[in-house]
Formats: structure tokens, C-alpha cells, sequence
């Protein structure tokens, strides 16, 4: 029997919503051999055609020329393109800090605002990646913990904290993430050596250049 919350969230839509913050989470940080085997064999492609958007999938195709290939290639590609994307490349292709393209430098106010959201809502840091907060892929993964806190919430017709959980992703959706995780994503989709972050990129850009009301 469908709870009161149920018919205000759509749970298909939050599932699918965290499969791609997942996604582009593990994307943005520095390739492993994780990242390699779910290319060759296909897991990520799997789970991306699982979600219920229709540009994303079209987008996530895109990656079925790494299915069955070497994984040792796959992770050495992706090294050498991350490498020269966000580090060695100039002038630089895209930084991977938000504080980078709101104030220009590292460490700055919108650093330590989007630290108090984590602490807020219960989101310890060192179960994250280890990364400076401002970090996209640490971003991504808070993106993630309130998709998953909602679907929760939802399921214990816990009204306070899925509202909440709701609220939380769309501030940091607008003010934190599509800001700048736009102009990444036009950069590397531009600039990428490699399909794999040529596609993240146009995922990317197509997601958060869309209003988040699009997506729930």
C-alpha cells in the first residue's frame, strides 16, 4: 500500500537520479582499477540505461566501445587523459574545485559553506574520498547520500527528513554543483582525449544544465 509520501516523490526518479551522482562521482575521481572494470565489463553502461532519462542514456551508449575491452588499457587511457584534463594541461581544460571558478583560488568561503551542508545533514568527510570538500566528485557523492536519505525517508514515511533530504539537493544542485560542474563538462566534452571523458562530459553538461525540477 502506497504511504503519503509516496505519491510526492517519485522513487524511480531519486533511484536514478543517485545512479548517475554515483556515476559521475567515481568518473571524476582519479581513475582505479574499479573505474576499468566496470567499463570492460560493462556494469556502469548497465546501471546508466537503468535510469529513467532518456538523454542520459542516449549520452552513457557512448561507452559500450569499452565492453570486453582490456582493463590494464582501459586504466592506463584514462590516466594519461585525467592527468592532462585537470592537471598538466595548458592553459588548464577544467579545474575539478568549485572555489577555483566562484573565487579563483583553492580554500575559499564557498569551500567551507558547502562543508557546513555536510556536517548538517550527517555527512562525515572521511567516509568520502579524501579530497578537498569543494571537489566535485565529493560534491557528487553528497548529491548521492540525500538521494539515498530521501528514498529512505520515503520508505519510513518519515515526512521531516525527506522533505529535508528534497530540499538539500536542489540548494546544492543550483548554488554548489551546476555552476561550475557546467563548465566542466562543456570543457572536457570539448577537449577530452578519450570517449570515456568526452561522454562524461556531455552527461555532465546535459544534466546540470537542466533545472533539477526536470529530474524529480
Amino acid at each position: 500500500m502506497m504511504n503519503s509520501l509516496e505519491s510526492e516523490f517519485n522513487i524511480e526518479r531519486i533511484k536514478s537520479r543517485m545512479v548517475l551522482y554515483n556515476f559521475l562521482a567515481s568518473a571524476f575521481n582519479y581513475p582505479d582499477k574499479e573505474l576499468a572494470e566496470g567499463l570492460s565489463s560493462g556494469e556502469f553502461l548497465s546501471a546508466l540505461k537503468n535510469t529513467i532519462f532518456q538523454k542520459i542514456i542516449e549520452d552513457s551508449m557512448k561507452l559500450n566501445i569499452y565492453i570486453g575491452s582490456n582493463k590494464d588499457d582501459i586504466l592506463l587511457q584514462l590516466e594519461r587523459d585525467y592527468t592532462w584534463l585537470f592537471f598538466t594541461s595548458k592553459p588548464r581544460v577544467a579545474y575539478l574545485f568549485g572555489s577555483v571558478y566562484n573565487e579563483g583560488k583553492l580554500y575559499q568561503e564557498s569551500t567551507f559553506k558547502i562543508t557546513r551542508l555536510y556536517y548538517e545533514t550527517g555527512l562525515k568527510l572521511n567516509e568520502s574520498f579524501g579530497l578537498p570538500p569543494d571537489h566535485i566528485a565529493v560534491e557528487l557523492e553528497f548529491m548521492a547520500y540525500l538521494a539515498f536519505n530521501q528514498i529512505k525517508a520515503v520508505n519510513e514515511n518519515n515526512m521531516e527528513n525527506a522533505f529535508y533530504g528534497k530540499e538539500m539537493e536542489k540548494i546544492v544542485f543550483e548554488e554548489y554543483l551546476a555552476p561550475f560542474a557546467t563548465k566542466v563538462g562543456k570543457s572536457i566534452k570539448d577537449q577530452s582525449k578519450t570517449p570515456f571523458y568526452r561522454t562524461v562530459g556531455e552527461i555532465t553538461y546535459n544534466f546540470f544544465n537542466t533545472p533539477l525540477q526536470a529530474y524529480m
